[in-house]
């Protein structure tokens, strides 16, 4: 019998990866592989956490953005074939106080990430999660914001989540 799908959810302690987690669990078949800081609170993933203990479709393993091994760790080991990478420092206002941080973990994690999955998960589909704050202000004739708006950062975080977008853009040409 062949294999579940694998999908890695970067980020899966947080709300939108929490939610993401529960909705493959209910729509598909596919197994999850959560990746998640030691730090991380895991009250978003409460729901979850029989499955979670008893390894029911959904595992936990540590990585973090800004450690090339742990994320070459968790990638060579798992193999996912989907990947949602979500994790990043999404802060704005914390991105003032700690703006090489922001820059580091997201933009630099979102590079260790991709070239991991290069290197050992080379056929995974990716979804790279980006934020509308690439925007920033945007007149009301834009309204609502699509694809074409320009982008405008207005913090660090996001200058971070346009350097993720674009990283995530050619690198993924790259691999086609």
């Amino acid at each position: 019998m062949a294999a579940n799908k694998k999908a890695l959810i970067t980020g899966i302690s947080g709300m939108v990866g929490s939610h993401l987690a529960e909705y493959i669990l209910k729509h598909s078949d596919w197994d999850i592989v959560g990746m998640i800081r030691w730090r991380s609170p895991l009250d978003n993933l409460s729901e979850l956490i029989p499955q979670i203990n008893t390894r029911h479709r959904i595992t936990l393993d540590y990585a973090d953005l800004r450690d090339s091994i742990s994320i070459d760790n968790i990638i060579k080991k798992h193999r996912p074939d989907y990947v949602f990478h979500l994790a990043a420092q999404s802060y704005p206002k914390t991105s003032f106080d700690a703006p090489l941080d922001t820059l580091e973990t997201n933009i630099q994690g979102t590079t260790r990430v991709l070239e991991a999955l290069k290197r050992y998960s080379p056929d995974a589909i990716i979804h790279i999660c980006s934020s509308s704050e690439v925007y920033g202000r945007v007149s009301q004739d834009q309204i609502p914001i699509n694809e074409s708006c320009n982008f405008h950062p207005a913090s660090p975080y996001a200058i971070s989540k346009v350097g993720t977008d674009l990283v995530g853009y050619i690198m993924l040409k790259l691999l086609v």
